[in-house]
Protein backbone atom coordinates (compact mmCIF):
# COMPACT_ATOMS: atom_id res chain seq x y z
CA UNK A 1 0.00 0.00 0.00
CA UNK A 2 1.00 3.51 -0.83
CA UNK A 3 3.21 5.17 2.04
CA UNK A 4 1.16 8.08 1.62
CA UNK A 5 -2.01 6.87 2.06
CA UNK A 6 -1.02 4.72 5.38
CA UNK A 7 0.19 8.28 6.36
CA UNK A 8 -3.20 9.89 5.73
CA UNK A 9 -5.23 7.52 7.45
CA UNK A 10 -2.80 7.38 10.57
CA UNK A 11 -3.68 11.28 10.87
CA UNK A 12 -7.44 10.88 10.59
CA UNK A 13 -7.15 8.26 13.31
CA UNK A 14 -5.56 10.56 15.87
CA UNK A 15 -7.40 13.65 14.35
CA UNK A 16 -10.59 11.91 15.56
CA UNK A 17 -9.63 11.55 19.14
CA UNK A 18 -10.48 15.23 19.93
CA UNK A 19 -11.30 16.60 23.05
CA UNK A 20 -14.89 17.61 23.05
CA UNK A 21 -15.41 21.20 22.95
CA UNK A 22 -11.52 22.45 22.64
CA UNK A 23 -11.63 23.36 18.97
CA UNK A 24 -11.89 27.20 20.30
CA UNK A 25 -8.36 26.83 22.20
CA UNK A 26 -5.25 26.70 20.52
CA UNK A 27 -3.00 23.82 20.55
CA UNK A 28 0.04 25.72 21.98
CA UNK A 29 -2.19 26.34 25.15
CA UNK A 30 -3.84 23.36 25.33
CA UNK A 31 -0.63 21.57 25.58
CA UNK A 32 0.91 24.48 28.56
CA UNK A 33 -2.37 23.51 30.32
CA UNK A 34 -1.36 19.67 29.76
CA UNK A 35 2.25 20.79 31.11
CA UNK A 36 0.35 22.43 34.07
CA UNK A 37 -1.06 19.37 35.45
CA UNK A 38 1.91 17.30 34.68
CA UNK A 39 4.09 20.20 37.09
CA UNK A 40 1.23 19.90 39.37
CA UNK A 41 1.82 16.38 39.75
CA UNK A 42 5.91 16.05 39.43
CA UNK A 43 5.66 18.49 43.07
CA UNK A 44 2.87 16.30 44.24
CA UNK A 45 5.07 13.67 44.23
CA UNK A 46 8.26 15.88 45.28
CA UNK A 47 6.86 18.03 48.35
CA UNK A 48 4.74 15.00 49.74
CA UNK A 49 7.48 13.88 51.69
CA UNK A 50 7.86 17.49 53.21
CA UNK A 51 4.54 17.50 54.95
CA UNK A 52 4.42 13.52 54.91
CA UNK A 53 7.48 13.32 57.51
CA UNK A 54 6.26 15.87 60.01
CA UNK A 55 3.42 13.31 60.43
CA UNK A 56 6.04 10.30 60.38
CA UNK A 57 8.79 11.64 62.99
CA UNK A 58 7.89 11.35 66.31
CA UNK A 59 9.43 14.98 67.69
CA UNK A 60 9.12 15.22 71.57
CA UNK A 61 9.35 18.51 73.28
CA UNK A 62 13.34 20.16 74.25
CA UNK A 63 13.09 19.71 77.82
CA UNK A 64 14.09 22.91 78.95
CA UNK A 65 14.49 24.11 81.83
CA UNK A 66 14.65 28.07 81.86
CA UNK A 67 11.97 30.56 81.61
CA UNK A 68 11.48 33.95 80.19
CA UNK A 69 9.03 36.16 82.21
CA UNK A 70 9.23 38.63 79.10
CA UNK A 71 8.64 36.07 76.79
CA UNK A 72 5.76 35.11 78.70
CA UNK A 73 4.48 38.43 78.98
CA UNK A 74 4.92 39.14 75.37
CA UNK A 75 3.51 35.92 73.91
CA UNK A 76 0.83 33.89 76.14
CA UNK A 77 -1.53 36.95 75.97
CA UNK A 78 -1.49 38.03 72.78
CA UNK A 79 -0.97 34.32 70.84
CA UNK A 80 -2.93 32.48 73.87
CA UNK A 81 -0.02 30.44 73.67
CA UNK A 82 1.32 28.49 77.02
CA UNK A 83 4.31 30.32 78.52
CA UNK A 84 7.27 30.48 75.81
CA UNK A 85 10.96 29.00 77.12
CA UNK A 86 14.63 29.92 76.78
CA UNK A 87 17.56 26.67 76.19
CA UNK A 88 19.75 27.40 78.52
CA UNK A 89 21.88 29.08 76.37
CA UNK A 90 19.23 31.55 76.07
CA UNK A 91 17.98 30.72 72.55
CA UNK A 92 14.74 31.22 72.29
CA UNK A 93 12.12 28.46 72.31
CA UNK A 94 8.63 28.89 70.69
CA UNK A 95 5.33 28.44 73.25
CA UNK A 96 3.20 25.27 72.47
CA UNK A 97 -0.68 25.62 71.49
CA UNK A 98 -2.49 25.38 74.52
CA UNK A 99 -4.17 21.59 73.62
CA UNK A 100 -3.82 18.82 75.81
CA UNK A 101 -1.12 16.77 76.46
CA UNK A 102 -2.70 13.58 74.87
CA UNK A 103 -3.06 15.62 71.83
CA UNK A 104 -0.17 16.63 71.46
CA UNK A 105 0.83 12.78 71.69
CA UNK A 106 -1.40 12.01 69.11
CA UNK A 107 0.66 14.00 66.66
CA UNK A 108 3.52 12.70 66.85
CA UNK A 109 4.86 9.66 64.55
CA UNK A 110 5.70 5.98 65.14
CA UNK A 111 9.62 6.47 63.97
CA UNK A 112 12.76 8.20 65.94
CA UNK A 113 14.53 9.77 63.54
CA UNK A 114 16.77 12.68 64.23
CA UNK A 115 16.82 15.94 62.65
CA UNK A 116 19.78 15.02 60.56
CA UNK A 117 18.34 11.79 59.28
CA UNK A 118 15.81 13.74 58.16
CA UNK A 119 17.42 16.24 56.56
CA UNK A 120 19.26 13.68 54.10
CA UNK A 121 15.54 11.92 53.43
CA UNK A 122 14.12 15.67 52.40
CA UNK A 123 17.31 15.80 50.60
CA UNK A 124 18.09 12.34 49.11
CA UNK A 125 15.63 13.14 46.15
CA UNK A 126 18.14 15.29 44.64
CA UNK A 127 20.98 12.61 45.16
CA UNK A 128 19.25 10.97 42.25
CA UNK A 129 17.87 13.99 40.49
CA UNK A 130 21.36 15.75 39.91
CA UNK A 131 22.44 12.45 37.20
CA UNK A 132 19.65 12.44 34.56
CA UNK A 133 19.73 16.19 34.12
CA UNK A 134 22.33 16.27 31.11
CA UNK A 135 21.46 13.28 29.36
CA UNK A 136 17.64 14.28 29.98
CA UNK A 137 18.13 17.15 27.84
CA UNK A 138 20.33 15.03 24.94
CA UNK A 139 17.31 12.41 24.71
CA UNK A 140 14.38 15.00 24.78
CA UNK A 141 16.94 16.90 21.93
CA UNK A 142 17.49 14.01 20.16
CA UNK A 143 14.08 12.20 20.03
CA UNK A 144 10.96 14.32 21.29
CA UNK A 145 10.37 15.63 24.72
CA UNK A 146 6.54 13.84 25.30
CA UNK A 147 7.70 10.55 26.93
CA UNK A 148 10.85 11.76 28.86
CA UNK A 149 8.16 14.21 30.16
CA UNK A 150 5.61 11.67 30.60
CA UNK A 151 7.18 8.64 31.76
CA UNK A 152 9.42 10.85 34.69
CA UNK A 153 6.12 11.50 36.19
CA UNK A 154 4.21 8.15 35.92
CA UNK A 155 7.40 6.40 37.14
CA UNK A 156 7.51 8.79 40.20
CA UNK A 157 4.17 8.05 41.03
CA UNK A 158 4.76 4.44 40.70
CA UNK A 159 7.78 4.69 43.51
CA UNK A 160 5.32 6.65 45.96
CA UNK A 161 3.22 3.63 46.37
CA UNK A 162 6.39 1.64 47.83
CA UNK A 163 7.40 4.87 50.20
CA UNK A 164 5.25 3.56 53.40
CA UNK A 165 6.73 -0.20 53.25
CA UNK A 166 10.23 1.04 53.04
CA UNK A 167 9.72 3.01 56.04
CA UNK A 168 8.34 0.36 58.14
CA UNK A 169 11.58 -1.58 56.95
CA UNK A 170 14.19 0.97 57.83
CA UNK A 171 14.84 5.13 56.94
CA UNK A 172 17.44 3.61 54.49
CA UNK A 173 14.92 2.07 52.26
CA UNK A 174 13.01 5.35 52.33
CA UNK A 175 15.68 7.01 51.05
CA UNK A 176 16.48 4.80 47.99
CA UNK A 177 12.65 5.19 47.01
CA UNK A 178 13.34 8.91 47.00
CA UNK A 179 16.95 8.81 45.07
CA UNK A 180 14.91 6.27 42.66
CA UNK A 181 12.39 9.37 42.57
CA UNK A 182 14.79 12.09 41.77
CA UNK A 183 16.22 10.03 38.85
CA UNK A 184 12.78 9.94 37.04
CA UNK A 185 11.90 13.19 37.55
CA UNK A 186 15.23 14.56 36.40
CA UNK A 187 14.06 14.09 32.95
CA UNK A 188 10.82 16.54 33.33
CA UNK A 189 12.64 20.17 33.21
CA UNK A 190 14.62 19.39 30.34
CA UNK A 191 11.78 18.06 28.31
CA UNK A 192 9.84 20.84 29.43
CA UNK A 193 12.28 23.35 28.01
CA UNK A 194 12.25 21.16 24.93
CA UNK A 195 8.74 21.83 24.81
CA UNK A 196 8.90 25.28 25.38
CA UNK A 197 11.09 25.71 22.78
CA UNK A 198 9.16 23.49 19.95
CA UNK A 199 5.59 25.14 21.11
CA UNK A 200 6.22 28.66 22.50
CA UNK A 201 6.30 31.63 19.64
CA UNK A 202 9.11 34.20 21.09
CA UNK A 203 6.46 37.13 21.85
CA UNK A 204 4.02 34.60 23.74
CA UNK A 205 7.09 32.62 25.43
CA UNK A 206 6.87 34.24 28.97
CA UNK A 207 3.01 33.49 28.95
CA UNK A 208 3.37 30.20 28.51
CA UNK A 209 5.92 29.22 30.12
CA UNK A 210 4.26 31.13 33.32
CA UNK A 211 1.40 29.34 32.61
CA UNK A 212 3.31 25.86 33.15
CA UNK A 213 5.23 26.25 35.26
CA UNK A 214 2.61 27.67 37.75
CA UNK A 215 1.69 24.05 38.05
CA UNK A 216 4.53 23.94 40.11
CA UNK A 217 3.25 26.16 43.18
CA UNK A 218 -0.24 24.89 42.24
CA UNK A 219 0.81 21.48 42.94
CA UNK A 220 2.86 22.49 45.75
CA UNK A 221 -0.26 24.37 47.26
CA UNK A 222 -2.92 21.96 46.83
CA UNK A 223 -0.21 18.67 48.36
CA UNK A 224 0.34 20.48 51.40
CA UNK A 225 -3.15 21.39 51.86
CA UNK A 226 -4.48 17.79 51.06
CA UNK A 227 -1.40 16.21 52.61
CA UNK A 228 -1.95 17.56 56.23
CA UNK A 229 -6.09 16.52 55.96
CA UNK A 230 -4.89 12.85 54.91
CA UNK A 231 -2.33 12.61 57.38
CA UNK A 232 -4.44 13.35 60.16
CA UNK A 233 -7.38 11.92 59.05
CA UNK A 234 -6.13 8.92 56.69
CA UNK A 235 -2.83 8.51 58.56
CA UNK A 236 0.50 9.60 57.30
CA UNK A 237 0.48 6.37 54.00
CA UNK A 238 -2.43 7.72 52.54
CA UNK A 239 -0.13 10.80 51.71
CA UNK A 240 2.12 8.90 48.98
CA UNK A 241 -1.10 6.56 47.74
CA UNK A 242 -3.36 9.36 46.75
CA UNK A 243 -0.66 11.12 45.16
CA UNK A 244 1.04 8.30 43.07
CA UNK A 245 -2.57 7.14 41.73
CA UNK A 246 -3.40 11.13 40.85
CA UNK A 247 0.18 11.10 38.77
CA UNK A 248 -0.86 7.71 36.85
CA UNK A 249 -4.04 9.52 35.65
CA UNK A 250 -2.77 12.33 34.26
CA UNK A 251 -0.03 9.94 32.38
CA UNK A 252 -2.81 8.29 30.62
CA UNK A 253 -4.14 11.70 29.51
CA UNK A 254 -0.62 13.25 28.45
CA UNK A 255 -0.07 9.78 26.30
CA UNK A 256 -3.20 10.46 24.35
CA UNK A 257 -3.19 14.33 24.15
CA UNK A 258 0.41 15.60 23.91
CA UNK A 259 2.70 15.76 21.29
CA UNK A 260 6.81 16.74 21.58
CA UNK A 261 6.24 19.60 18.26
CA UNK A 262 3.62 21.13 16.69
CA UNK A 263 4.91 18.66 13.17
CA UNK A 264 3.63 16.12 15.03
CA UNK A 265 0.31 17.46 16.95
CA UNK A 266 -2.28 15.41 14.87
CA UNK A 267 -4.99 17.70 15.56
CA UNK A 268 -3.30 21.65 15.60
CA UNK A 269 -4.85 23.61 12.98
CA UNK A 270 -2.90 24.39 9.80
CA UNK A 271 -3.25 28.04 10.55
CA UNK A 272 -1.67 27.63 14.11
CA UNK A 273 1.21 25.21 12.96
CA UNK A 274 2.34 27.65 10.24
CA UNK A 275 2.25 30.41 12.61
CA UNK A 276 4.86 28.81 15.63
CA UNK A 277 7.33 27.23 12.26
CA UNK A 278 7.47 30.87 11.04
CA UNK A 279 7.96 32.02 14.35
CA UNK A 280 10.48 29.36 15.53
CA UNK A 281 11.24 27.55 12.87
CA UNK A 282 10.95 23.75 12.01
CA UNK A 283 11.97 21.13 14.80
CA UNK A 284 11.29 17.68 13.29
CA UNK A 285 13.72 15.56 11.46
CA UNK A 286 17.18 14.97 11.93
CA UNK A 287 19.31 17.50 14.84
CA UNK A 288 22.40 18.54 13.87
CA UNK A 289 25.51 17.73 15.74
CA UNK A 290 25.29 19.42 19.25
CA UNK A 291 27.31 22.07 19.89
CA UNK A 292 29.10 21.15 22.96
CA UNK A 293 32.24 23.41 22.98
CA UNK A 294 30.01 26.48 22.14
CA UNK A 295 27.47 25.73 24.66
CA UNK A 296 30.23 25.18 27.39
CA UNK A 297 32.04 28.38 26.75
CA UNK A 298 29.16 30.46 26.82
CA UNK A 299 29.26 33.18 29.94
CA UNK A 300 25.39 33.51 29.34
CA UNK A 301 24.85 29.86 30.01
CA UNK A 302 27.26 29.38 33.08
CA UNK A 303 25.18 32.65 34.12
CA UNK A 304 21.93 30.60 34.37
CA UNK A 305 23.71 28.25 36.05
CA UNK A 306 24.89 30.69 38.89
CA UNK A 307 21.52 32.36 38.53
CA UNK A 308 19.62 28.64 38.91
CA UNK A 309 22.27 27.98 41.53
CA UNK A 310 21.06 30.87 44.22
CA UNK A 311 17.20 30.47 43.36
CA UNK A 312 16.87 27.03 44.14
CA UNK A 313 19.07 27.17 47.14
CA UNK A 314 16.47 29.24 48.73
CA UNK A 315 13.48 27.44 47.16
CA UNK A 316 14.75 24.07 47.67
CA UNK A 317 15.68 24.82 51.34
CA UNK A 318 12.01 26.69 52.03
CA UNK A 319 10.52 23.72 49.99
CA UNK A 320 11.66 20.66 52.20
CA UNK A 321 11.93 22.58 55.51
CA UNK A 322 8.73 25.04 55.85
CA UNK A 323 6.37 22.21 57.29
CA UNK A 324 9.48 21.37 59.57
CA UNK A 325 10.12 25.04 60.77
CA UNK A 326 5.88 25.10 61.24
CA UNK A 327 6.07 22.12 63.41
CA UNK A 328 8.94 21.97 65.61
CA UNK A 329 9.51 25.58 66.09
CA UNK A 330 6.31 27.66 65.75
CA UNK A 331 4.36 24.27 67.09
CA UNK A 332 1.18 24.02 64.66
CA UNK A 333 -0.77 20.95 64.46
CA UNK A 334 -0.43 18.61 61.34
CA UNK A 335 -3.52 20.04 59.51
CA UNK A 336 -3.07 23.45 60.03
CA UNK A 337 0.56 22.84 58.96
CA UNK A 338 -0.38 22.25 55.40
CA UNK A 339 -2.45 25.03 55.32
CA UNK A 340 0.45 27.71 56.28
CA UNK A 341 3.16 25.28 54.20
CA UNK A 342 0.78 26.21 51.40
CA UNK A 343 -0.36 29.85 51.99
CA UNK A 344 3.45 31.05 50.27
CA UNK A 345 3.22 28.87 46.71
CA UNK A 346 -0.28 30.54 46.68
CA UNK A 347 1.49 34.07 46.67
CA UNK A 348 3.89 32.94 44.34
CA UNK A 349 1.29 31.88 41.45
CA UNK A 350 0.12 35.75 41.86
CA UNK A 351 2.80 37.40 41.02
CA UNK A 352 4.53 34.56 38.60
CA UNK A 353 1.31 35.03 35.83
CA UNK A 354 1.08 38.45 35.68
CA UNK A 355 4.87 39.61 35.73
CA UNK A 356 5.51 36.74 32.56
CA UNK A 357 2.41 39.00 30.86
CA UNK A 358 3.71 42.29 32.06
CA UNK A 359 7.01 40.99 30.90
CA UNK A 360 5.86 40.00 27.30
CA UNK A 361 3.74 43.25 26.23
CA UNK A 362 6.77 45.14 27.19
CA UNK A 363 9.13 43.67 25.16
CA UNK A 364 5.98 42.88 22.33
CA UNK A 365 6.43 46.84 22.70
CA UNK A 366 9.84 46.77 22.15
CA UNK A 367 9.55 49.19 26.36
CA UNK A 368 12.49 46.96 27.61
CA UNK A 369 14.77 44.05 26.13
CA UNK A 370 14.87 40.59 26.70
CA UNK A 371 18.08 40.87 28.26
CA UNK A 372 17.17 43.31 31.15
CA UNK A 373 13.92 42.37 31.69
CA UNK A 374 15.42 39.06 32.67
CA UNK A 375 17.70 40.80 34.86
CA UNK A 376 15.86 42.77 36.50
CA UNK A 377 13.07 40.00 37.28
CA UNK A 378 15.35 37.78 38.53
CA UNK A 379 17.37 40.61 40.58
CA UNK A 380 13.79 41.59 42.15
CA UNK A 381 12.68 38.01 42.66
CA UNK A 382 15.69 37.73 44.32
CA UNK A 383 16.54 40.40 46.96
CA UNK A 384 12.79 41.32 48.28
CA UNK A 385 12.37 37.14 49.54
CA UNK A 386 16.20 37.41 50.85
CA UNK A 387 15.00 40.41 52.59
CA UNK A 388 12.25 39.26 53.89
CA UNK A 389 13.82 36.03 55.03
CA UNK A 390 16.21 38.12 57.25
CA UNK A 391 13.40 40.10 58.88
CA UNK A 392 11.99 36.39 59.71
CA UNK A 393 14.68 35.87 61.75
CA UNK A 394 14.09 38.59 64.14
CA UNK A 395 10.69 37.91 64.85
CA UNK A 396 11.08 35.63 67.19
CA UNK A 397 7.87 33.69 67.89
CA UNK A 398 5.36 36.07 66.74
CA UNK A 399 2.92 33.94 64.73
CA UNK A 400 1.29 36.42 62.14
CA UNK A 401 4.27 38.00 61.56
CA UNK A 402 6.84 35.36 60.84
CA UNK A 403 3.78 33.10 58.82
CA UNK A 404 3.50 36.77 56.88
CA UNK A 405 6.89 37.08 55.85
CA UNK A 406 7.16 33.87 55.42
CA UNK A 407 4.47 34.43 52.39
CA UNK A 408 6.28 37.16 51.28
CA UNK A 409 9.48 35.23 51.14
CA UNK A 410 8.10 32.57 49.11
CA UNK A 411 5.62 34.30 47.09
CA UNK A 412 7.86 37.22 45.62
CA UNK A 413 10.37 34.43 44.34
CA UNK A 414 7.38 34.15 41.71
CA UNK A 415 8.72 37.43 39.68
CA UNK A 416 12.28 35.57 39.27
CA UNK A 417 10.03 32.96 37.01
CA UNK A 418 10.18 35.68 34.71
CA UNK A 419 14.07 36.23 34.91
CA UNK A 420 16.35 33.12 34.74
CA UNK A 421 13.89 30.47 34.21
CA UNK A 422 13.17 31.25 30.69
CA UNK A 423 16.73 32.07 29.76
CA UNK A 424 17.63 28.93 28.51
CA UNK A 425 15.11 29.74 25.88
CA UNK A 426 16.14 32.94 24.79
CA UNK A 427 19.77 31.59 24.25
CA UNK A 428 18.65 28.55 22.63
CA UNK A 429 15.32 27.64 21.24
CA UNK A 430 16.86 24.51 19.75
CA UNK A 431 18.80 22.90 22.31
CA UNK A 432 16.93 24.76 25.34
CA UNK A 433 16.63 20.70 27.38
CA UNK A 434 20.29 20.51 27.18
CA UNK A 435 20.82 24.42 28.38
CA UNK A 436 17.90 23.17 31.30
CA UNK A 437 19.88 19.66 31.94
CA UNK A 438 23.20 21.65 32.77
CA UNK A 439 21.58 24.46 34.78
CA UNK A 440 19.86 21.94 37.14
CA UNK A 441 22.41 19.72 37.51
CA UNK A 442 24.45 22.36 38.68
CA UNK A 443 21.18 23.93 40.92
CA UNK A 444 20.09 20.34 42.39
CA UNK A 445 23.44 20.99 44.44
CA UNK A 446 21.29 23.68 46.96
CA UNK A 447 18.62 20.72 46.95
CA UNK A 448 21.07 18.07 47.88
CA UNK A 449 23.14 20.16 50.93
CA UNK A 450 20.74 22.74 51.89
CA UNK A 451 18.19 19.81 53.92
CA UNK A 452 21.30 18.92 55.02
CA UNK A 453 22.78 21.63 56.48
CA UNK A 454 19.66 22.60 57.74
CA UNK A 455 19.50 19.42 59.71
CA UNK A 456 22.86 19.92 61.41
CA UNK A 457 22.32 23.82 62.76
CA UNK A 458 19.04 22.50 64.01
CA UNK A 459 20.11 19.01 65.28
CA UNK A 460 19.94 18.16 69.05
CA UNK A 461 17.44 18.80 72.41
CA UNK A 462 18.10 22.66 71.59
CA UNK A 463 18.24 22.62 67.75
CA UNK A 464 14.87 24.04 67.04
CA UNK A 465 15.13 27.34 68.51
CA UNK A 466 14.81 30.75 66.59
CA UNK A 467 18.76 31.54 67.10
CA UNK A 468 19.36 28.19 64.99
CA UNK A 469 16.24 28.91 61.98
CA UNK A 470 17.91 32.53 62.41
CA UNK A 471 20.73 31.14 60.83
CA UNK A 472 19.32 29.20 58.27
CA UNK A 473 17.50 32.24 56.85
CA UNK A 474 20.92 34.27 56.87
CA UNK A 475 22.70 32.01 54.92
CA UNK A 476 19.75 31.08 52.16
CA UNK A 477 19.78 35.26 51.74
CA UNK A 478 23.22 35.21 51.66
CA UNK A 479 23.69 32.86 48.83
CA UNK A 480 20.18 34.06 46.83
CA UNK A 481 21.52 37.85 46.58
CA UNK A 482 25.03 36.95 45.38
CA UNK A 483 23.93 34.81 43.04
CA UNK A 484 21.16 37.25 41.78
CA UNK A 485 24.25 39.99 41.20
CA UNK A 486 26.03 38.02 39.33
CA UNK A 487 23.20 36.76 37.09
CA UNK A 488 22.37 40.69 36.33
CA UNK A 489 25.80 41.76 35.38
CA UNK A 490 26.48 38.55 33.15
CA UNK A 491 23.06 37.67 31.96
CA UNK A 492 22.05 37.54 28.16
CA UNK A 493 18.77 37.12 26.32
CA UNK A 494 19.95 36.94 22.79
CA UNK A 495 20.40 33.98 21.22
CA UNK A 496 24.25 32.28 20.90
CA UNK A 497 26.07 31.93 17.85
CA UNK A 498 25.65 28.15 17.17
CA UNK A 499 21.59 29.48 16.18
CA UNK A 500 22.36 31.59 13.76
CA UNK A 501 22.30 30.38 10.23
CA UNK A 502 25.14 31.94 8.54
CA UNK A 503 24.65 32.95 4.64
CA UNK A 504 28.25 31.02 3.74
CA UNK A 505 26.40 27.65 5.29
CA UNK A 506 25.94 25.24 2.35
CA UNK A 507 22.67 23.93 0.83
CA UNK A 508 22.47 20.98 3.30
CA UNK A 509 19.75 20.32 5.95
CA UNK A 510 19.38 23.36 8.49
CA UNK A 511 17.29 24.22 11.54
CA UNK A 512 16.06 27.82 11.26
CA UNK A 513 16.98 30.28 13.84
CA UNK A 514 14.39 31.38 16.21
CA UNK A 515 15.95 34.97 16.20
CA UNK A 516 15.36 35.22 12.21
CA UNK A 517 11.91 37.32 11.43
CA UNK A 518 10.57 34.78 8.96
CA UNK A 519 8.42 36.26 5.55
CA UNK A 520 4.82 36.56 6.49
CA UNK A 521 1.53 33.75 5.74
CA UNK A 522 2.62 33.57 1.82
CA UNK A 523 -0.03 35.77 -0.44
CA UNK A 524 -3.05 33.59 -2.49
CA UNK A 525 -0.77 35.11 -5.61
CA UNK A 526 2.20 33.00 -4.16
CA UNK A 527 0.13 30.14 -2.98
CA UNK A 528 -0.89 29.13 -6.42
CA UNK A 529 2.58 29.04 -7.67
CA UNK A 530 3.00 25.97 -5.10
CA UNK A 531 0.74 22.60 -5.75
CA UNK A 532 -0.38 21.60 -2.71
CA UNK A 533 -2.80 18.57 -1.84
CA UNK A 534 -5.76 19.21 0.89
CA UNK A 535 -6.70 16.27 2.68
CA UNK A 536 -8.82 16.87 5.21
CA UNK A 537 -7.29 19.65 6.81
CA UNK A 538 -3.65 18.05 6.33
CA UNK A 539 -1.87 20.14 3.88
CA UNK A 540 1.06 18.34 1.99
CA UNK A 541 3.72 20.37 0.23
CA UNK A 542 5.75 23.45 1.09
CA UNK A 543 5.72 26.16 3.21
CA UNK A 544 7.91 28.76 2.90
CA UNK A 545 10.37 31.15 4.97
CA UNK A 546 11.98 33.70 3.37
CA UNK A 547 14.89 32.07 1.15
CA UNK A 548 13.76 28.57 2.51
CA UNK A 549 10.99 26.36 2.29
CA UNK A 550 9.97 22.97 4.33
CA UNK A 551 9.88 20.05 2.25
CA UNK A 552 7.13 17.38 3.96
CA UNK A 553 8.84 14.45 2.43
CA UNK A 554 5.42 11.73 1.13
CA UNK A 555 6.94 8.63 2.39
CA UNK A 556 7.03 9.77 5.97
CA UNK A 557 6.28 12.65 8.31
CA UNK A 558 9.68 14.07 8.73
CA UNK A 559 10.27 17.66 7.49
CA UNK A 560 13.54 19.10 6.77
CA UNK A 561 14.73 22.51 6.01
CA UNK A 562 16.16 23.04 2.56
CA UNK A 563 17.35 25.89 0.33
CA UNK A 564 14.63 26.83 -2.09
CA UNK A 565 16.64 26.93 -5.76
Amino acid sequence: MDMTVIEMNRLRFLRAIRIPGTNWIPSRYAMSALCFFGFFNLYALRVNMSVGIVAMVNNTRPAVPVVSPALIANSSDALNFTPAVVSVNQDIVCPYPNISSSDRRRQQGRFNWSNQVQGVILGSFFYGYITTQLIGGYICSRFGAKQPFGLSIFLSAILSFFIPLAAEYHYGAVIGIRVLQGITEGFSYPAMHTLLGRWAPPNERSRIAAISYAGVQVGTVVTMLLSGVLAEQLGWESVFHFFGALGIIWYIVWVLYASSSPEEHPRISEAERRMILNAIGATAGRSPPIPWRKILCSVPVWTVCVGAFGHNWGFYTLLTNIPSYLSKVLHFRIQSNGFISALPYITTVCFAIPTGYVVDVLRRRKLVTTTWARRWCHLIGQVLPSMCLILLGFVGCDLYSAVALLTLAVGLDGIAASGYQFNHVDISPTYAGILMGLSNTVSSVPGMIGPYIVGVITNGPSGNTVAAWRLVFYITAAVSVSCAIFFFIFASGELGDWEIVRPDESNETKKLSGNRDPSPTPSPAQDSQTQEEELEGVTYGKVRYRAKSIQLHPSSTTMTLAEQP
